[in-house]
């Protein structure tokens, strides 16, 4: 019997973990630990608010809501906190070093999503992220939060991604290397911010209409 498997099952938030839930394919990281699997399909797939203690994805900025059986993702209005408004932002808490992220997603009406990481300073500063629009996908290293957040593009493709459809990501950063793979699109970029333990992994939307399902998060170490 294998028991490390059955302490897996038992440690994570019913409902997230199953043996259908397999390490993925990756070229740069090995996936050790299953961290979190969600499907996205259940209002319970988001951590409840106001309570910072339970484990589980957190639909922070914005609104986040199931819709035919997936994460849709409203983007936050102007206020006087933020007179731009701010991008839809959901994300697991953790404490990783090299990790693999896969899922879905469909744009929808939304102009862009991104799969992100931050750090584990309080609070959690901007770290990098992969960025999808119709029209492109890139890399982006980042610092700093809020109003003193600074991004610097790595690389980028001009690729037609179809709003219409899912599409398929797995993102693998392990030392200084961000590889992400969208459908059969791959880029990698190389930076020292790459290495920071991160705190906080997740995506996010700008606009409305964006969605995200089937998201499973693991720990890594380099191949």
């Amino acid at each position: 019997m294998n028991f490390r498997f059955l302490a897996l099952v038992f440690l994570l938030p019913a409902g997230l973990c199953s043996a259908d839930t397999p390490p993925p394919a990756t070229e740069a990281c090995v996936p050790d630990t299953l961290v979190s699997a969600e499907a996205f399909d259940r209002p319970e797939s988001f951590a409840p608010k106001g309570q910072p203690s339970v484990t589980g994805w957190r639909g922070g900025i914005g609104e986040w809501r199931i819709v035919e059986g997936a994460a849709y993702a409203i983007q936050e209005g102007p206020s006087e906190k933020r007179p731009n408004g701010h991008e839809a932002v959901c994300e697991y808490v953790t404490d990783l070093g090299d990790l693999v992220l896969t899922g879905e997603f469909k744009l929808g009406a939304s102009p862009q999503v991104g799969f992100v990481c931050r750090d584990t300073h309080n609070p959690n500063h901007h770290l990098g992220r992969v960025v999808v629009t119709p029209d492109a996908i890139w890399i982006q290293k980042m610092s700093g939060i809020a109003k003193e957040t600074r991004r610097e593009e790595l690389v980028k493709i001009e690729v037609k991604t179809d709003p219409s459809t899912w599409h398929r990501v797995t993102v693998e950063v392990c030392g200084d290397l961000w590889r992400a793979r969208i459908d059969d699109h791959v880029l990698e970029a190389r930076h020292e911010r790459f290495k920071d333990r991160k705190g906080r992994v997740g995506m996010v939307a700008r606009g409305e209409g964006a969605q995200f399902r089937n998201l499973a998060l693991w720990s890594a170490k380099a191949k």
